[in-house]
């Protein structure tokens, strides 16, 4: 069993609420095709590629055809060629085109988990109901599997799933599911809500070398760790973080700061050279060393960072890490209460799972996006389709009138748009469907409908998919909740 940070309930807090968001103030474009992102899109992609190899594959023969030097003789035979030769390619397109039109493009399997038929996937899902009220995550799948293959499924084959799903206490489950899938059954790729910064993602990405496609917060070891096979829905944590420190940029420029994370957090050096890029005084840099394994010894090493930290008189307590927000008890336990915080998580259960009350703090300002209560409530990005579509099947009554609903809505929007995710990107991908057509295309398609966000994109440098603006949150004591700053 991997240590537990502080309490589990704070990462699976983090987890539940970090990624349950979209636009930050309804500005971005509002989504063309984004309200019915969970089926299958038209497999328009593929006569696409055919015309983009077709334009390619012209101009080589019109320069292969001949040169500016040439004789006026050579000229006109190349360009007669260069006609030839393009005619050929348009027919061949066009003939192409009617075969995928018609149904008549002969399917082969093409990779792991890809046959003439079918495209099996995973599913591998982490039970946290024990701490958390989430719903059935499991069952989610199955109804968006129907939707897709009842469109057409993708290119022509229908999908399947084989579903695992392990109680989050128990680490041995985790490793046999994630056997059972790529080793046993020898999925395509996984779909996951997989609980961040406890190494079960290495199995998959390393280990058996599969794609994941995660809707659960991640760290930033696991993604560097994962060689380009791992992508999440939302920002992760420290992403969000990152981002909302650009956006301090003109409060942080000649500010005194100091910075917090855990003893062999590799986070603290990229925030502090984006810190100190943005002209900050960086006063500290503070690593934690006992964990949670120990709350009575690690609270009372928070204790002597926060006198420390009173000596230097800063402006900026710069948290890396959620999952030491403990920090916070002990500025308040101190009376430290009116430096300006930044923590990289917009919930409350994160921020108070070691008792600090928020309250008491002048400017506690959180990084990540908005809930998706209000994105639902607006009809926005898909929501209500998604929603439809589980609850038909289901029976879930997936809803956001209430804070209990709040958990399970956030995870049903994470199922729905890893789904758009692996739906966009496999249709892109055509007939010649491998990991590496499938992250190719994700590279090369640009922008695609999903879920709960404006849109989305894949880049080998950003391995979250949603387009969603990064916004600032300070807490509200009424509403005991961070609301947009």
């Amino acid at each position: 069993m991997r240590r537990w940070h502080w309490l589990v309930l704070v990462v699976v807090a983090a987890l539940l609420f970090a990624g349950c968001g979209g636009d930050s103030d309804g500005s971005s474009p509002a989504t063309a095709g984004a309200s019915e992102p969970t089926v299958a899109p038209e497999p328009a992609t593929a006569p696409d590629s055919d015309s983009a190899d077709t334009e390619d594959a012209g101009d080589s023969a019109s320069v292969d055809g001949g040169s500016d030097q040439s004789s006026a003789a050579d000229s006109e035979a190349s360009e007669e060629a260069s006609t030839s030769a393009d005619g050929d390619l348009e027919q061949s397109g066009d003939a192409d085109s009617e075969e995928a039109e018609g149904g008549v493009v002969e399917l082969t399997a093409t990779a792991r988990g890809v046959t003439a038929d079918t495209i099996t996937l995973g599913v591998a899902i982490t039970d946290v109901t024990v701490f958390a009220e989430v719903g059935d995550i499991l069952a989610r799948y199955q109804p968006l599997v129907d939707a897709t293959n009842a469109a057409g499924g993708i290119n022509g084959r229908q999908v399947e799933i084989i579903t695992e799903q392990w109680d989050i206490l128990d680490q041995t489950a985790f490793e046999a599911a994630c056997v059972a899938l790529t080793e046993d059954n020898e999925v395509f790729l996984v779909l996951g809500f997989l609980i961040p910064g406890w190494g079960n993602i290495f199995c998959y990405t390393e280990i058996n070398e599969t794609i994941v496609i995660n809707s659960a917060d991640l760290d930033q070891q696991d993604i560097e760790a994962s060689n380009g096979r791992l992508m999440t829905t939302r920002p992760y944590q420290f992403g969000s973080l990152l981002a909302g420190l650009e956006l301090l940029r003109p409060e942080l420029d000649g500010a005194r700061v100091v910075i917090y994370g855990g003893s062999v957090d590799g986070r603290i050096e990229i925030a502090e050279e984006l810190l100190r890029g943005f002209g900050a005084e960086i006063l500290e840099v503070t690593r934690q060393q006992i964990g949670g394994e120990d709350l009575i010894a690690a609270e009372s090493e928070i204790g002597i960072h926060v006198e420390r930290w009173r000596t230097h008189d800063p402006e900026w307590i710069i948290n890396v890490d959620g999952a030491v927000a403990g920090v916070l008890h002990g500025l308040e336990r101190a009376g430290q209460t009116d430096w300006n915080i930044v923590t990289p998580a917009n919930d409350v259960a994160t921020n108070t799972a070691l008792g600090a009350d928020l309250s008491v703090f002048s400017n506690l300002i959180a990084t990540g996006e908005p809930g998706v209560d209000e994105l639902a409530a607006q009809g926005l990005y898909g929501i209500p389709e998604c929603f439809e579509i589980i609850n038909e099947a289901t029976g879930q009554g997936l809803g956001t009138s209430t804070e209990g609903e709040d958990a399970k809505s956030g995870t049903a929007v994470e199922v729905c748009a890893s789904w758009d995710i692996f739906v966009a990107l496999a249709t892109a991908a055509g007939p010649e469907l491998t990991p590496e057509s499938f992250l190719q295309a994700g590279y090369d398609l640009g922008q695609f409908p999903m879920t709960g966000s404006p849109s989305g994109n894949l880049a080998p440098d950003k391995p979250w998919v949603s387009n969603a603006q990064p916004a600032l949150f300070v807490y509200d004591a009424e509403l005991d909740a961070f609301v947009p700053r």
